[in-house]
């Protein structure tokens, strides 16, 4: 029920400057309860803050507006319309309008608010946040040229245009992380080392809720060094989980909050959540419950609405998402809430077979293969022992490891060897149990497998198997061991003559590595053992004609953008896919499935796209250019052509997967950028053109502006 009252909102009218901060929210909750009446008043106000100038109070305004209207797609065009109309007389709030972007039907209404919000404030001595380039002053507000000039820790008296400041800057205060640094250093190196958890709650309250990596990349290295991380990481989680103003959810993914005041896990709470249907957010509000009260005793109906609750979870979950099975039957675990209650029997019984159980555990995180795996083996222990032998060879890393532990402690040490000698005998151990074994080496000589020549032969050809997901970054971590120098010292010396050189020919033979990494490897080889230079240098005449590979770079912004591509096929297209395969598979036969032959085609092409772009992010480095000089035409470059008949166009030549038509940005490696490859001003030079070719004259090689660097750095609104 809104608490919204006519008399106070003509009281807020009559200040002067008017603040409606007392009728905001009220008047919110009365738009939810009585949207005609809300709107009624909603117009009065405007009218008078325009009549009265109240620029800034009406802009205010409209921003609260906009989340009222946030699905109108014809707001933002009202918005506008009566913006130009209240700025009648004033250019310069007028030129902030047409500079905020409020025109761009690309752009929500609030954003373009927020942008002429901080235009209108903007002032020398503000301090400032920008993402590329982190905490500044602003040291002068240049109206008549549309310019700030900001000094940037990074870039001192750098120069943004308005525009492009509206979209990137925001406007901080003395309270700010980035402006403690700047301000008092030493406080905050302080608070660094003798409390961690008050700098974690200061870069919330700065950057609102965020997630743990996007918060080590926030602190690190701006406020501490990378090898003082995880000390730093680990104090702060012991002083913010006794916090009870602190959120810290259960996936690192999920962001870390900072409540205003203490939540209440009581009756509301219990209401609110009987009224959820989203599975995952059911089992996370209830995992967030467990782990908040260090002591959990339900009544009778709070029982009943997670049993509900719960019910309602492996119902819809069976046969599709295991993941989330596990998590519920953990739950009612810790809630002795029993099996049947919540029908979590099939699924239960299902992964006490061998393939039920591998076909759970390959869905689940590391983290929670470990807690499910133990929670099965303290049900039935017996069972769970026998059932896990029989998938050990085939469990992914993770699960491998925390398999081999579990059975370990067990005093099943024994069967373990057991179980993995076929494969080692075979020759056929999947890459992630060669990778244990290479972890745990003096398990080779303990379990009388062999020694260690045998388990390097044995890598060496796992290494060069095709492989996609998970398993690709276990042989990509086994291919990293050949390049420690103390591991690859250890294990020539335990060789022969003939085993050495065996190793260095299998190395050069070898298709895991590229070039230089190959070399690299090699090199080390050669350090330690020189009688096998003759095997390297077999074709070292070769090598030495060949010509040096020019070194592939693209912006920060494009880096970015193939970053979060594949960042979005890790985290949601292949899992999306992985239970699509999950419930085709349920479907039955799956020789006449076409459901399931569908999924597992785009998991080919899910797993090309994401091998393809992690080749791409490895070979290709983000650069923000500061390296490359402008002495011809090339990377970095702004080049001016004039064609036969005197008109002139200007390229702008960046990286690799630089590409912006608007903006006239090429990427280095299209036609139009190797032509002009090398060409100075003066130079004739031959262009591709729609009709073939043509003979342009080079008029200009200059340095790239500081607008297309700034694009060039920038995030990409619509990245995926």
């Amino acid at each position: 029920m809104s608490e919204f009252r006519e008399e106070e909102m003509l009281a807020c009218l009559e200040q002067t400057p008017p603040d409606l901060t007392p009728i905001l929210a009220p008047l919110t909750v009365l738009f939810e309860d009585d949207p005609d009446t809300a709107e009624s008043h909603a117009k009065l106000i405007r009218l008078t803050l325009v009549e009265q100038k109240a620029h800034a109070e009406l802009v205010r305004f409209f921003m609260v507006l906009s989340d009222w209207y946030s699905t109108d797609r014809e707001w933002r065009n009202t918005v506008q319309r009566e913006l130009e109309r209240a700025f009648e007389g004033d250019p310069l709030q007028k030129m902030f309008l047409d500079l905020s972007g409020m025109d761009s039907p690309r752009l929500k209404a609030k954003e373009a608010l927020r942008r002429l919000k901080l235009l209108s404030e903007l002032t020398q001595g503000d301090y400032v946040y920008m993402k590329n380039f982190g905490f500044g002053t602003v040291q002068e507000v240049r109206h008549d040229d549309r310019k700030v000039k900001v000094d940037f820790e990074t870039r001192p008296g750098h120069e943004l245009g308005l525009g492009f400041a509206a979209e990137k800057l925001e406007r901080i205060s003395e309270e700010h992380l980035y402006a403690r640094k700047h301000l008092d250093p030493e406080s905050l190196d302080a608070m660094v080392k003798e409390n961690p958890g008050e700098v974690v709650r200061v870069a919330l309250r700065s950057f609102g809720p965020t997630a743990a990596p996007q918060l080590q990349k926030l602190l690190v290295p701006a406020i501490l060094p990378d090898a003082k991380w995880k000390t730093f990481w680990a104090n702060a989680r012991k002083d913010l989980k006794k916090d009870t103003l602190v959120v810290l959810p259960s996936k690192r993914s999920e962001p870390i909050e900072l409540l205003e005041q203490e939540k209440s896990y009581d009756d509301s709470w219990f209401r609110d959540l009987a009224d959820l249907k989203n599975m995952e957010m059911i089992l996370s509000v209830i995992e967030e419950y467990l782990e908040a009260e260090s002591t959990v005793s339900l009544d009778d109906t709070a029982r009943g609405i997670v049993v509900d609750r719960l019910r309602f979870v492996t119902i819809g979950a069976e046969g599709s998402h295991d993941d989330l099975m596990v998590r519920a039957w953990l739950i009612a675990e810790r809630l002795d809430i029993t099996p049947g209650e919540i029908e979590l029997t099939p699924f239960l019984l299902r992964v006490r077979s061998p393939e039920g159980l591998l076909a759970t555990v390959q869905s689940l995180s590391a983290s929670l293969a470990k807690a499910f795996l133990a929670a099965l083996s303290s049900a039935d222990a017996e069972t769970a022992s026998e059932v896990l032998l029989k998938v050990l060879p085939d469990l992914e890393y993770s699960a491998l490891n925390e398999g081999i532990q579990l059975l370990v402690d067990q005093g099943l040490e024994d069967n373990v060897a057991t179980a993995l000698r076929p494969v080692w005998n075979q020759w056929t151990a999947e890459v992630d149990v060669m990778f244990w074994l290479s972890q745990n080496p003096k398990k080779i000589t303990e379990w009388n497998y062999g020694g260690t020549p045998d388990l390097v032969a044995r890598v060496l050809k796992v290494i060069n198997r095709d492989y996609a997901g998970n398993r690709l970054r276990v042989r990509n971590q086994l291919r990293e061991v050949f390049r420690k120098p103390a591991w690859l010292k250890e294990v020539l010396g335990s060789m022969d003559e003939r085993q050495r050189r065996a190793l260095t020919q299998g190395v050069k033979d070898s298709t895991a590595w590229e070039q230089l990494d190959k070399a690299s490897v090699l090199g080390q080889i050669v350090k330690i053992d020189p009688s096998v230079q003759d095997i390297v240098s077999g074709k070292a005449e070769e090598q030495e004609q060949a010509a040096p590979v020019q070194a592939r770079v693209s912006s920060l912004r494009s880096f970015r953008v193939k970053e979060a591509q594949l960042q979005k096929i890790i985290e949601k297209d292949i899992p999306e896919n992985s239970r699509e395969i999950a419930v085709a598979r349920s479907y039955g036969d799956l020789r006449e499935n076409f459901e399931y032959k569908a999924a597992k085609d785009t998991q080919k092409l899910l797993m090309g796209r994401r091998a393809e772009l992690e080749v791409q992010l490895r070979e290709v480095k983000p650069t923000d250019f500061s390296e490359f000089v402008a002495d011809t035409a090339g990377i970095a470059t702004s080049v001016t052509l004039r064609d036969a008949s005197g008109a002139e166009l200007t390229y702008h030549i960046g990286g690799e997967w630089d590409s912006d038509i608007d903006r006239s940005i090429l990427s280095n490696a299209s036609g139009m950028a190797k032509s002009l490859q090398g060409a100075k001003a003066g130079d004739q030079v031959s262009v591709p053109s729609e009709g073939g070719t043509q003979e342009v004259s080079i008029v200009s090689v200059q340095p790239l502006a500081s607008e297309i660097l700034d694009w060039l750095s920038s995030e990409d609104d619509e990245t995926p």
